[in-house]
């Protein structure tokens, strides 16, 4: 099988975290660029940080695509510019915020807005009293805005909910949201209803024609699970969470510390 998309989720796969790539993998996925095999980071991080180390790889061709936010915003790297965008509405978005107030057991939640806007993000509380929102500041030169009652909502690529529960999970559902967690995770993402990485791997397959079967999908976590449903071949890296895992095709010997990636491109993609 010859695999024309290959679809690498970020952190746990073809990162350790934050901008620290496993440099192992840099080669092998600028090797299947040239090649002409359309590698996509297919993650739920913002498209500008600097932390995405875009600058290694050789995205300057036709087709070079980045789709942020689990599929919410799809992004032209070349031509700088969203061909595709879904975000949660407004509304819902404020309603979600709310849900803090209704609920004692939701105390504790933090929620992270990453707005339409890309210098505004509104967070729940102070990051300072937070014991999870610090990690998002990584992502930012900006300061996120503690949102207030009375202030105006935007619409939203993503929520994220950080040292949340079953029971706000459920909440955000009931808003028609979908919500990608899994019990103990310090962290969910939530997108407007069926926006997710499976959405994101549909939309390439039909604007460049390209079969489902042959896509190649990597991730680690629970946010992977729709696309590993779609793609033709699936690969867990090592480190993967066990639902991953038991969606995935295949699971690798080697964690991404260990260049999983990197010889995942090498078998499938390069041959070698």
């Amino acid at each position: 099988m010859s695999y024309k998309i290959l679809a690498l989720d970020m952190d746990g796969t073809t990162f350790k975290s934050l901008d620290d790539i496993v440099m192992e993998n840099v080669e092998p996925i600028n090797k299947a660029i040239k090649k002409g095999t359309k590698v996509v980071f297919v993650t739920g991080r913002p498209i500008h940080t600097k932390l995405n180390r875009l600058e290694l790889f050789d995205f300057s061709s036709d087709g070079a695509i980045f789709a942020a936010f689990n599929g919410a915003l799809i992004y032209d790297l070349k031509d700088k510019k969203a061909i595709d965008a879904n975000p949660i509405d407004k509304e819902t978005a404020l309603k979600a915020f709310e849900l803090l107030k209704s609920d004692k057991d939701f105390s504790e939640v933090e929620l992270w807005a990453y707005t339409v806007d890309d210098t505004l993000s509104y967070v729940s509380m102070p990051i300072e009293k937070a014991k999870v929102l610090k990690h998002e500041t990584n992502f930012f030169d900006y300061e996120p805005v503690i949102f207030e009652q009375g202030m105006e909502m935007l619409d939203c690529h993503k929520i994220l909910t950080m040292n949340t529960n079953t029971k706000f999970v459920n909440k955000l559902k009931e808003l028609g949201l979908e919500v990608s967690w899994t019990e103990g995770s310090p962290a969910g993402e939530v997108t407007k209803k069926g926006i997710n990485k499976k959405y994101a791997l549909e939309f390439l397959s039909k604007k460049f024609s390209i079969d489902k079967e042959e896509i190649l999908a990597m991730g680690d976590g629970a946010n992977d699970v729709p696309m590993f449903e779609y793609a033709g071949l699936s690969i867990a890296p090592a480190n993967a969470h066990d639902e991953i895992k038991e969606k995935a095709t295949e699971v690798s010997e080697y964690t991404n510390l260990e260049g999983a990636v990197a010889k995942a491109i090498n078998k499938y993609i390069l041959g070698e």
